[in-house]
């Protein structure tokens, strides 16, 4: 069987190794984005923070919320909940603020993550 099929059988095993290789994990500890339900980049720097709702969105869909608000001529808002968008970082601390008095676990932790950078703590 062997000498027969060796090219076919290497070629089909190089196939199998690159399904399991570049297949797309169904899902991230991130989670899943809550508009288009597709998983959370890794990378932090490819999904944005809406502090209004603490829902993480990834940059395609805040992307797609911007494109359709400037063809529209509407003001800025979060893609999830549309509430306005904070212009100063002062005001996103505020609406940040407000999810951690609600005890929500994305607020709790992203204002742990600030805290430490800002440091000035005794480690």
């Amino acid at each position: 069987h062997r000498p027969k099929h060796k090219g076919e059988c290497k070629k089909r095993a190089a196939e199998l190794r690159d399904e399991l290789l570049f297949k797309q994990p169904e899902s991230t500890h991130m989670g899943d984005c809550p508009i288009c339900c597709l998983p959370l980049p890794l990378d932090p720097t490819k999904s944005i923070l809406m502090a209004c709702c603490c829902k993480l969105i990834c940059d395609g869909c805040d992307f797609a919320n911007q494109m359709r608000e400037m063809n529209e001529s509407l003001p800025h808002t979060c893609a999830f909940c549309r509430h306005p968008v904070p212009k100063a970082e002062e005001e996103f601390k505020r609406n940040l603020m407000k999810r951690v008095e609600v005890n929500d676990p994305i607020a709790l932790f992203q204002m742990g993550q600030l805290r430490c950078n800002e440091g000035g703590y005794d480690a």
